[in-house]
């Protein structure tokens, strides 16, 4: 009995000793994605700008001030919307135009619950304290969250073979079978 005490202390002893030894920064990120060790240039943050623009009379310029647009900054959203031949100047618009109005009014058709946000939150809380997650789940922080939600989730492949079957053009995506 005293060999077998003797044994499991010495073996904690050790396993702390070498987990001591191990590095100060993280090698994982909270999401379990690899962290880079060392904080050099992120070159991913460089953006290219548009090229300068001399405007034709300098006296319209707009005054400057702290945190304004600077005409040469890529705003990626409102080219893409002007490539694809939209009116880029209605993303900064918080009016609703014309012709949404019958696109929120068939969203709205059963009514609008103005705290939906809390409503559901509230729902999401009871469904969760209801169907808790096992103890050592709980415990070790692991578990699959999917595994409460998989009876509201869509099987992809028997989605699409339906939405083909009806006759929507499913372009995008390759043969399902």
């Amino acid at each position: 009995m005293i060999f077998r005490s003797n044994t499991v202390i010495l073996m904690l002893v050790v396993s702390m000793a070498v987990t001591a030894c191990g590095r100060d920064k993280e090698i994982f990120d909270k999401n379990g994605d690899f962290k880079i060790r060392d904080a050099g240039p992120d070159e991913f943050a460089i953006v290219p700008t548009k090229e300068l623009e001399i405007p034709e009379d300098t006296t319209t310029l707009p005054e400057p001030a702290l945190g304004s647009v600077n005409r040469v900054d890529l705003v990626p959203q409102k080219d893409a919307v002007a490539a694809l031949g939209g009116q880029p100047d209605r993303l900064d618009s918080t009016l609703v135009a014309n012709d949404e109005q019958a696109l929120i009014a068939a969203a709205s058709r059963n009514g609008v619950s103005a705290d939906i946000r809390d409503q559901i939150a509230e729902d999401d809380k009871k469904f969760n304290k209801k169907n808790r997650r096992k103890r050592f789940e709980r415990w070790f922080g692991f578990g699959s969250r999917l595994k409460t939600y998989q009876n509201q989730s869509i099987e992809q492949t028997q989605e699409l073979n339906r939405l083909r079957r009806q006759g929507v053009r499913t372009p995008s995506v390759t043969s399902a079978e």
